[in-house]
């Protein structure tokens, strides 16, 4: 009789308890889940691609984007498996965006014909007001100046964004590069950065008022890939400085694992693998 009655406490369903698992785990799960799930939408697109390789010239670039949010995923999960190795992964996401901006911009060129066909086009256009804010000052002219005004302004983007992520690595194998002080490097660089992007966003914009028309012509909703592309490159770099302003104002509190600062680190990251999936299929 006892041991029946051991038995049947065994397989008595209302004693059985469950493993508590702590929500960062879940959280870390659901990340992995994510970048999977960009990853395997991401690769069938480019596989696509590379199996109809018939303009070479432009879809070069074309899997050179896509390859963007599998890498802004990947990077992401990493940071948040190997949290004190955060400011080393993101170097790679760093550099791979200053990379993507740049095929971006030649790909909208291979799209109008070429640079020289660009500029020959603007040379056709009435001189614009200069977009919001800038709208009071002296209107470039269309042509050579709006093209390489366009240019040098994305590029000095591309070349600031890996000095500042190399900077960040150097920073941080020194341990000066967070802290709980506002001259840490962290902000420095961040302000930096900051600057370049918002003026790399200004002629991208620029830009596209120029040009959308002949856009149209050469590529289906224009308008629809261009926010994408500056929404995944600009809005991360965006999203990382209002989550580090809330962390300033003491609006995070610390948990039993984490302290504000890797909180809001962590946040991030996760915000990072979900929105990938978003990009991935917009892109797709």
């Amino acid at each position: 009789d006892d041991g029946v009655g051991g038995i049947t406490q065994v397989f008595d369903l209302s004693k059985i308890t469950y493993a508590h698992i702590p929500l960062h785990h879940w959280a870390w799960l659901a990340a992995v889940i994510l970048v999977l799930i960009t990853w395997a939408i991401s690769l069938s697109m480019i596989i696509r691609h590379l199996e109809r390789y018939d303009r070479p010239d432009v879809q070069r670039y074309v899997v050179r984007i896509l390859f963007m949010a599998p890498i802004y995923a990947l990077d992401a999960m990493l940071s948040l498996t190997f949290n004190n190795a955060a400011p080393y992964i993101n170097v790679l996401r760093d550099g791979y965006e200053a990379f993507t901006v740049y095929n971006f911009l030649k790909l909208l060129f291979e799209l109008l014909g070429g640079e020289r066909a660009v500029i020959t086009l603007m040379q056709g256009k009435k001189t614009m007001q200069m977009p919001f804010p800038l709208h009071w000052t002296e209107p470039w002219e269309m042509g050579d100046e709006v093209f390489y005004n366009v240019k040098f302004g994305v590029m000095q983007y591309v070349l600031v964004i890996p000095v500042c992520a190399l900077a960040t690595f150097v920073a941080a194998f020194a341990g000066a590069y967070e802290g709980n002080s506002w001259y840490t490097m962290d902000l420095w660089i961040q302000i930096v950065a900051c600057v370049s992007a918002t003026w790399a966003i200004y002629c991208l914009v620029t830009f596209y008022m120029v040009m959308h028309e002949d856009l149209e012509k050469v590529t289906v909703n224009p308008l629809g890939k261009f926010l994408v592309i500056k929404g995944v490159v600009f809005w991360c770099f965006f999203q990382h400085i209002l989550l580090q302003v809330v962390l300033l104002i003491g609006y995070i509190p610390a948990t039993q694992q984490f302290t504000a600062m890797k909180l809001v680190g962590a946040v991030e990251q996760w915000l990072i693998c979900f929105e990938m999936v978003i990009i991935a299929v917009c892109l797709n």
